[in-house]
Formats: structure tokens, sequence, C-alpha cells
């Protein structure tokens, strides 16, 4: 399959996201979902084609990965802002939801923005877990092409790889991070019951 056909659009303003079709298109690639996250991925879908007025395959498909890999949901991102320059140390601000926390808000500054994000995200929910390996990669075409960013991080000598995609790589990158806290807290969550 030659890069074009890849990026052929399955949603266009002539023919926008429905729940039949999305629904369809999920079971086509070979993905499994239950009623409350086929909510979800048409939420984010939905959301997106009002960004974009065109969404291809692989968009879908990597929505619908991000979601059927999500633990349950302790902490939720609401917000990330960044500030970074030349000669400016990179920085982060980050709100956060929790349901026995509420919202969290908090700063930090690294050596990069992906550092400043993590760094901050730790903060706010008081793990700390390390970040071994982190990737990204466009899907689509053009500027507001979709980002997919890809974490491996460890906890206790164990280790978690999660994905996250956005129009916002940086926000791709909180929320890759996030989801990577989340499934520690899960586990956690799990040797407890």
């Amino acid at each position: 399959m030659n890069f074009s056909q890849r990026q052929k659009p399955i949603f266009t303003t002539d023919n926008p996201p429905v729940r039949s079709s999305l629904h369809g298109h999920i079971a086509a690639v070979g993905l499994e979902t239950n009623t409350e996250k086929f909510e979800t991925i048409y939420k984010r879908i939905t959301e997106l084609f009002e960004m974009k007025n065109s969404i291809c395959s692989e968009e879908i498909s990597a929505i619908a990965e991000e979601v059927n890999q999500q633990p349950r949901q302790t902490w939720k991102l609401l917000n990330v802002k960044t500030s970074f320059g030349t000669n400016t140390l990179p920085s982060a601000t980050v709100l956060l939801e929790s349901e026995s926390e509420g919202k969290k808000v908090s700063q930090a500054c690294g050596y990069s923005s992906t550092d400043a994000i993590c760094s901050a995200i730790q903060q706010a929910t008081e793990i700390r877990v390390f970040l071994k390996n982190f990737s990204f990669k466009t899907i689509g075409n053009g500027t507001n092409a979709m980002g997919q960013a890809e974490v491996t991080a460890e906890y206790h000598n164990q280790q978690v790889r999660t994905k996250a995609c956005s129009v916002d790589i940086l926000e791709a990158v909180g929320q890759a991070y996030l989801t990577a806290i989340n499934t520690v807290l899960d586990r956690i969550i799990q040797q407890l019951d």
C-alpha cells in the first residue's frame, strides 16, 4: 500500500462521522470495544473532525487503540501549557483532575518541554515514574496532522508502555505519560483489592 492510499480520508465534509460508520470501520480493522469505550472513541473522533474536517483510517485506529488501552482513569489531563525559547529553560503547567483529589495545578521546569511536562505531572500526582523511552510520529499530512506519542516508563523495575494522540504533540506526550501513571496506579489498586 503506498502513502497516498494510506492517507485516504474515511470521514470528510461530504461524509462526516456517524456512529454506524465508525463502528464498522473499527470492526473492519480488527479492534474490539465495549459501548462505553466506543462512545469515548466517537466523541474524540467528532472533536477531531470539528478541527480538521477530514479523518483518515490511521487516525481512527490510533484513537481507538489509545482508548482501548486506557486503565481506570485515576487522573485526567485537563490542560497543558508550555513555555520555551532560545536561552530559556522550558516550563510547563498542567491541570489534572482526580475524583478523590479534585483539580490540581502543577508547574515545573525541565531540560526540554517533554521533561517539564512530565515533571509537572509527577508533582501533581505525587507518583514518580521514570521515563525510559519516548518517541513520536505524525499520523496524516499537513500542519494539523495528528501526533502520536509513545512512552515507556518504569516504576519499581516494572515497565509500562503507553500511547496517546492529539493534534498537539505536547498534549499527546502529557497524556501518554499520565496514562503510564494511571496504569501504575491501576496495578497498585488491583494488588490491594
